[in-house]
């Protein structure tokens, strides 16, 4: 009896171990899958991960990055994102099957998504955004997630037509299907997912008109179709049934129509928009009950009309972006006291008077921009009232008077780009010394006056002061814009020589000060600014040589020094500057060969035009002998010419050997009388008929006076 109980004892131990060892804990089952899952996300470039390891702890993968589990150590959240892995998702995702979160993002991941995703009937979370996961999303594998409150796909290569199984998804807030390549039509179903707050489906290929029953989306906040996409018509009036939405982006998907006024019921809304359509028509009044507004962007459209006047209303509006439209008459008064604006652009109209006098008062202006209109008047002094100005762009328009000394001490100014207006007087100093600019743009106006001498600005990369009436010289202080790429003086009244400082920046890669009156020689310290890529000292008084060093100009490919007073040889270097594809050397003074070989065999005879003493490399002979003074830069005469020599030659013999009395001798066959006796100055006379008469220079020495 004892031993029949111990046998049964026995066998019931045994088979509970047999049970225990066939199934293993459910812990220990997550572990595994998570070590393959790691395996096939990292790719032979991927990284991370690193403490996703083999540990003896049956829980230790609870503690593994991104991972969180639940009391049983069953995995409920998976959040691996922003990690280079470069791997695919594998299907023993499906065995996670406790998953709440499941969150996958910028790992460029690839692949497609396993159909054991549909195992994860738990789910509250997909977001798989922000990889290159392709192929059909495969609206099957969400049918049991009856709990999905967020799905999103944003940012990868998944095409085919919208998934229309999610129309099940009872409790889904945000949809996000944008930045893919999904084609076809909105499925009108969707209008059925009644949870929606957002729906994302921008960035497609989608087509078709755009449903109008999703303006039976009550709960929708954020609503996303546009930018790739390409609808048909226009924006439907019943989206003004969308009483909760916030936000409206339907910005670049072929709209046309009229911006329908039922838009105007939409109480909740904050930004708005229809950029980049084809809209017609006004400016809707209406809108301006929507209190709530900040952000209007209509730019880039057809639109006619002026803005209404009822926009003063909109007391909440930040950024008014118009530009590139069809819109006429005054920019209105009341945008001046609008207490929140920080944008306002109206470039490329056809608006006329002049800005209002008031813009930028409430201390909040950030960016202004009303480039090509027919504006005029002075630029309104409070523009940087707050301190706050970013970027001031009033190009081709007709504004008069001096820039505002104000805008000299406006430091938070990045850009300005106030070219081809009617503005004069001094440019305020304090503009070259401000610390975070990267943009001057004052070409094209009527400004006078010196540069200052105090020049500091770190950030300044682009430097246009062209076609003005610019005096004085470049201050040696423009040697500290160390961040300086263009510079552009062209057509003023420069003068002086250009200072080494110059040469010595590190960033500097376009230089034109053409139509000055720039002198002296091109200095040797020009090959020190390696990063040239274009020099135009053409139109000035430059002269001397070209410097051979200049071949140290390894990105070099444009080289004007036309109209100048340049001479010598031109030297040889300049053939091997294989970058070089523009050359004008013409209208100077040089001598001798000009170079072939090389890049010298590219350029035209126009590049050496007006130069009359330069000789083609294919002439058999080249009057090429030049005087030392001729050699560093001076013009050739006669003196080398084989006529000169000779007489020089007969009248040094005719000085030695005849006596200094006067008398006749006869020969043979006739009577040859010799004065002898002629003064020196009397023989330099004779001589004189073979001495050049040379154009007087400035910088050359008059060497006749010497002769004899």
């Amino acid at each position: 009896m004892m031993r029949s109980s111990f046998i049964c004892n026995c066998l019931h131990v045994t088979l509970l171990l047999f049970l225990f060892s066939a199934c293993p804990t459910t812990h220990s089952s997550d572990y595994e899958v998570l070590l393959k899952l790691k395996s096939s996300m990292m790719g032979p470039q991927g990284s991370g991960l690193e403490d996703w390891k083999h540990y003896l702890s049956p829980t230790a993968h609870c503690s593994f990055s991104g991972v969180s589990c639940d009391h049983d150590s069953r995995v409920i959240s998976l959040n691996v994102s922003n990690i280079p892995l470069f791997g695919f998702i594998p299907p023993e995702i499906g065995l996670l099957n406790k998953l709440v979160n499941l969150t996958l993002a910028a790992d460029n991941l690839t692949g497609m998504l396993p159909m054991e995703m549909a195992n994860l009937t738990s789910l509250k979370v997909l977001n798989v955004s922000n990889n290159v996961l392709y192929g059909n999303f495969t609206g099957e594998i969400t049918l049991g997630m009856t709990e999905l409150e967020i799905l999103d796909t944003y940012n990868n290569n998944f095409s085919g037509p919208l998934p229309t199984e999610l129309v099940n998804l009872k409790n889904l807030k945000h949809l996000c299907l944008g930045g893919n390549y999904f084609s076809g039509r909105i499925p009108d179903s969707y209008s059925e997912i009644q949870s929606l707050e957002f729906l994302g489906l921008n960035g497609n290929s989608l087509t078709g008109k755009i449903p109008a029953r999703l303006g039976r989306l009550k709960n929708l906040k954020k609503l996303f179709v546009g930018y790739f996409n390409a609808f048909e018509g226009g924006i439907p009036e019943e989206l003004g049934s969308l009483s909760s939405l916030q936000r409206l982006d339907m910005a670049s998907c072929s709209l046309t129509g009229e911006i329908p006024r039922s838009l105007s019921l939409l109480k909740n809304l904050e930004a708005l928009h229809l950029q980049i359509n084809r809209l017609t028509g006004n400016i809707p009044p209406e809108l301006s009950v929507l209190d709530s507004l900040t952000i209007l962007d209509l730019s880039i459209n057809q639109l006619t009309g002026d803005i209404p006047e009822s926009f003063s209303k909109l007391t909440k509006i930040s950024t008014i972006n118009l530009f590139k439209n069809k819109l006429f008459g005054g920019i209105p008064a009341f945008i001046g006291d609008l207490p929140n604006l920080k944008v306002f652009q109206v470039w490329e109209n056809n608006f006329t008077s002049e800005l209002p006098n008031k813009l930028g008062q409430n201390g909040k202006l950030e960016d202004l921009d009303v480039t090509s209109n027919h504006l005029s008047g002075p630029i309104p002094r409070n523009l940087c009232k707050g301190g706050k100005l970013k970027t001031l762009i009033l190009m081709e328009i007709f504004f008069f008077g001096p820039i505002p000394e104000e805008l000299g001490d406006c430091k938070s100014l990045v850009k300005v780009r106030i070219q081809k207006n009617l503005l004069n007087g001094t440019i305020p100093a304090g503009i070259f010394n401000l610390p975070l600019v990267q943009i001057i743009e004052v070409s094209d106006n009527n400004f006078s006056g010196e540069l200052p001498s105090n020049i500091s600005g770190d950030s300044l990369g682009v430097l246009l002061l062209s076609y003005n009436q610019i005096t004085g010289k470049i201050p040696q202080a423009i040697g500290n814009l160390k961040s300086l790429q263009t510079l552009s003086l062209e057509v003023n009244r420069f003068q002086g020589e250009i200072p080494n400082d110059i040469f010595n920046l590190p960033m500097l890669a376009e230089i034109n000060v053409s139509a000055n009156n720039f002198s002296g020689e091109i200095p040797t310290s020009i090959s020190h600014c390696t990063s040239v890529t274009s020099i135009d000292f053409s139109q000035n008084n430059f002269f001397g040589g070209i410097p051979k060093e200049i071949d140290g100009l390894k990105l070099l490919s444009v080289l004007n020094l036309s109209h100048n007073r340049l001479s010598g040889h031109i030297p040889n270097e300049i053939c091997n500057m294989s970058p070089l594809m523009t050359l004008d050397l013409s209208y100077n003074t040089f001598v001798g060969r000009i170079p072939s070989g090389g890049m010298c065999s590219l350029f035209i005879d126009s590049s050496f035009a007006g130069n009359t003493d330069l000789c083609s490399p294919s002439m058999v002979s080249c009057p090429d002998i030049i005087s030392p003074i001729q050699g560093s830069g001076q013009t050739r005469g006669k003196f080398c010419s084989p006529v000169f020599v000779v007489v020089v030659v007969v009248f040094v013999t005719v000085l030695l050997l005849v006596p200094s009395q006067s008398k006749t001798h006869e020969f043979k066959g006739g009577v040859g009388i010799i004065h002898r006796g002629k003064t020196a100055l009397e023989l330099k006379d004779v001589l004189s008929s073979f001495i050049p008469t040379r154009p007087p220079n400035n910088h050359e020495s008059d060497i006749r006076d010497g002769f004899m």
